[in-house]
């Protein structure tokens, strides 16, 4: 049996390979991502939705990386609490992020099927907007 922290060790590594097929793999298929505040009006998402919502971003972005700053792990309830923060190569420069997760485990904690992603809100509104909005981003799009 896997471990909570294993699997949320994981879960970062696979975010950190930038690749759709690993993040995904690391979810249970009835997994249901919420993506917070609900200030930000984004609906729950299982995986096909994630999927979409999530894939046209993996070009965006270069050399991704998250950084695990605090863990905490309740094996008992299956329950993962980390702070992260990300940065990455974009066209219109450097990337920084900041994140609060909270996974909730399988019963072999093997895969996450409950995903609770608090983001920098401010930080990300205004960097997807200059980003979408970038000349070269129109560029290789219409190509």
């Amino acid at each position: 049996m896997a471990s909570c922290s294993q699997t949320a060790q994981a879960l970062v590594t696979a975010y950190n390979t930038w690749t759709l097929e690993n993040i995904m793999d690391i979810r249970a298929s009835n997994c249901i991502n919420y993506i917070l505040p609900r200030s930000l009006s984004q609906k729950p998402m299982n995986n096909e939705e994630y999927i979409a919502f999530f894939a046209p971003s993996i070009p965006l972005f270069r050399n991704f990386r998250l950084t695990i700053h605090d863990i905490v792990v309740d094996e008992s309830d299956r329950k993962v609490v980390m702070h992260l923060t990300s940065t990455a190569s974009t066209d219109i420069g450097k990337y920084y992020n900041e994140y609060m997760l909270k996974l909730h485990m399988t019963e072999d904690c093997r895969k996450v099927d409950k995903f609770e992603e608090f983001v920098d809100s401010g930080y990300s509104a205004k960097y997807m907007a200059k980003l979408l909005e970038n000349p070269s981003r129109a560029r290789k799009t219409s190509l």
